[in-house]
């Protein structure tokens, strides 16, 4: 299969409005921002965007992954974790609806290969979740038939981002394959408990045919890189990206 997905040009900083805001739990919400009428935001899914947030007489920039796909056009979407201390994040977590932000972008090299003749196996924590969302609508948009999976690794199974949709995308399609991971599980809980490193054996032990994108927090992202190199996995077969 073959994507259009090598990196785009910066846009101009654009204005965009919050709507549709989501609440995950866990401290966790999901915001579209929506661009003025005729205004095309163009990017390569996995890509990122900075925020700007004034206060105090001054801005603050911080950089958000992008968690839609390219085709939603008119908007982005983004996932927001409450940060303790986080200026940006409190300004955004508590939006109502109807705000006004300033971003610019994209930016990043965390995406897909144009050429995608292996079987990608996406590794989140937490909002680490939001460019593998982009990935993976845009994989399911332009009719990718290898199979492909995310190992999706969170602290609570009431609090799990996106987790009908996921849930809805495996059962359409066959080639998907959803493995969430749940490290401080309640009792009803039936599904795999706990660190997404700890699974990599169970369900790619394989190197074969497969690479390797993790994203999240460095302490993860390392220990899933050590479990997939003592596999087999090559080094040019891991690719990550880290959120501190």
């Amino acid at each position: 299969m073959t994507q259009t997905t090598h990196a785009r040009k910066i846009n101009p900083k654009i204005f965009a409005t919050a709507q549709n805001i989501k609440e995950f739990g866990n401290e966790t919400r999901h915001i579209e921002f929506h661009f003025a009428p005729g205004t095309r935001f163009e990017f390569t899914a996995g890509q990122f965007i900075t925020v700007f947030y004034p206060h105090d007489g001054r801005v603050t920039k911080r950089p958000y992954s992008i968690a839609s796909a390219p085709s939603s056009g008119d908007h982005i979407d983004l996932c927001i974790k409450l940060v303790e201390g986080g200026a940006v994040t409190h300004w955004l977590w508590h939006m109502k609806g109807g705000e006004e932000i300033q971003i610019q972008g994209p930016y990043g090299k965390f995406i897909l290969p144009e050429e995608i003749d292996f079987e990608p196996v996406f590794v989140a924590t937490g909002t680490g979740i939001a460019p593998f969302r982009s990935m993976i609508h845009t994989l399911l948009e332009n009719g990718f038939r290898k199979d492909f999976s995310l190992l999706f690794g969170v602290r609570f199974d009431n609090a799990i981002p996106y987790e009908n949709e996921w849930r809805a995308l495996e059962k359409r399609y066959p080639n998907f394959k959803y493995i969430p991971t749940v490290s401080r599980s309640t009792p009803e809980w039936k599904g795999e408990k706990g660190y997404a490193q700890a699974l990599i054996g169970k369900y790619f032990r394989e190197p074969k045919r497969r690479r390797v994108y993790i994203c999240g927090l460095n302490d993860m992202i390392q220990a899933v890189k050590q479990v997939c190199l003592d596999l087999g996995y090559a080094a040019d077969q891991i690719f990550h990206e880290r959120y501190d």
